[in-house]
């Protein structure tokens, strides 16, 4: 792992950041998932940086960016990047995103489409599809999320009255498809990352918004298919065949709406890529940037 000193910029509020210069003119902004934090991007940023700039951001209410106020809605983190975009990277860019990070990439490709020079989507989620289904684990998760009351009591015990280090790991088994193999300096730098948010009161609503918005967004199923099919810049789609939370059928059926994207789906892998098999997520994305023109 290289994981170089904290930057902040003030966006109507402090936002974290990780930067690993490039050479070039390139630049990379990496969007982590629901409860995930820039550290997600440690395995592959500092390689990844053979092709320009890197910056990985925290999300409002995740990571090292607290809430100061702000929401933690998709839309709100959406106008959180395009901000990030304009002010620090300096724009246009491309946006690598994880999980609900590649929705919001995809939300910005849409809105700001001058500022999104390619997407590369990292088990993103993507609307529904015929031949697939998330774990019943996660189905009943996200279920409770919805319920009011219910789901904040849930939120309450996970980071309240569980151990971070359970959490965390309890966090990855879900999340991957093989939890041993994941290096132990990473799981540990996860799980001093929550214990220094221990005592904060936003991480647990942070959470629950950000879920809620997401789930509010695929019961729209007409809305989710009309952005995916409105994203016309040069994306690369990278997902887990094994992946529980997003089931590989929907990025097949997203990709088969875009013939121009490039398609690569990883046997043995789940819903991290970048961390389960960081070797094959950067050469899909060296293969990516070859034939995207260099």
């Amino acid at each position: 792992m290289d994981t170089p000193e904290d930057r902040h910029a003030d966006l109507d509020g402090p936002v974290h950041y990780a930067e690993w210069p490039g050479a070039g003119e390139r630049t990379f902004v990496l969007v982590h998932g629901l409860g995930g934090a820039y550290l997600n991007w440690s395995l592959v940023a500092p390689d990844l940086s053979r092709f320009g700039r890197v910056l990985a951001i925290d999300l409002a209410g995740f990571g090292r960016t607290p809430r100061a106020g702000r929401s933690s809605r998709l839309s709100a983190n959406r106008a959180l990047l395009s901000r990030f975009i304009h002010e620090v990277a300096g724009g246009p860019v491309v946006i690598a995103g994880s999980s609900m990070g590649g929705g919001i990439a995809m939300l910005q490709a849409v809105r700001e489409p001058s500022l999104v020079a390619g997407l590369v989507l990292t088990g993103s989620v993507f609307p529904w599809a015929r031949g697939g289904m998330p774990s019943a684990v996660v189905i009943a998760g996200f279920a409770a999320y919805r319920l009011p009351f219910i789901g904040e009591f849930i939120v309450r015990q996970r980071f309240h009255r569980l151990p971070a280090e359970r959490v965390v790991r309890m966090g990855f088994r879900l999340a991957t498809a093989d939890h041993s193999r994941l290096p132990d300096e990473l799981v540990r730098a996860h799980i001093d990352l929550l214990l220094e948010r221990e005592h904060d009161p936003d991480v647990g609503p942070a959470l629950l918004e950000a879920a809620r918005s997401l789930l509010s967004l695929g019961e729209h199923h007409g809305s989710a298919k009309r952005i995916v099919a409105a994203v016309r810049c040069p994306t690369l789609v990278v997902h887990g065949r094994c992946d529980r939370l997003v089931p590989a059928a929907f990025a097949l059926a997203a990709a088969e709406e875009h013939p121009d994207w490039m398609l690569r789906i990883l046997p043995g892998v789940g819903h991290l890529p970048m961390i389960e098999a960081p070797d094959l997520w950067l050469a899909s994305v060296a293969e990516w940037v070859e034939r995207s023109g260099g």
